[in-house]
């Protein structure tokens, strides 16, 4: 059991390594898709802060537009592999933790 942990911790030492060099490569990337998040933050911050329907509807409206048009880089070229490749681990996380679920609820049936 010993040497699972220790392969385990070496395996995930080894994909901490990868993923951080993705994130070197991807930097700007992420730098241009966070500063699109905080637009459309700030935007639904001033939506929320508005009294004026009007305004309101204008900014929603705007950030309907904004997220529409990240939505749609982020899928074109090879930003839908990583897409492609997020969804995938995703659903590896989600089948994961359905087990775990499963297991804990196992356990408190005892």
């Amino acid at each position: 059991m010993a040497q699972q942990q220790h392969d385990h911790g070496a395996q995930a030492a080894a994909q901490q390594q990868d993923h951080a060099g993705h994130m070197m490569q991807d930097s700007e990337v992420m730098t241009a898709h966070r500063a699109k998040m905080d637009e459309m933050r700030a935007l639904m911050q001033q939506a929320r802060a508005t009294s004026d329907p009007a305004e309101r509807q204008r900014l929603m409206a705007e950030h309907r537009a904004k997220m529409q048009e990240h939505m749609s880089g982020m899928m074109q070229g090879g930003n839908a592999d990583m897409m492609a490749a997020c969804h995938q681990r995703m659903m590896m996380m989600h089948d994961m933790m359905e087990q775990m679920a499963a297991r804990q609820d196992l356990a408190q049936d005892d």
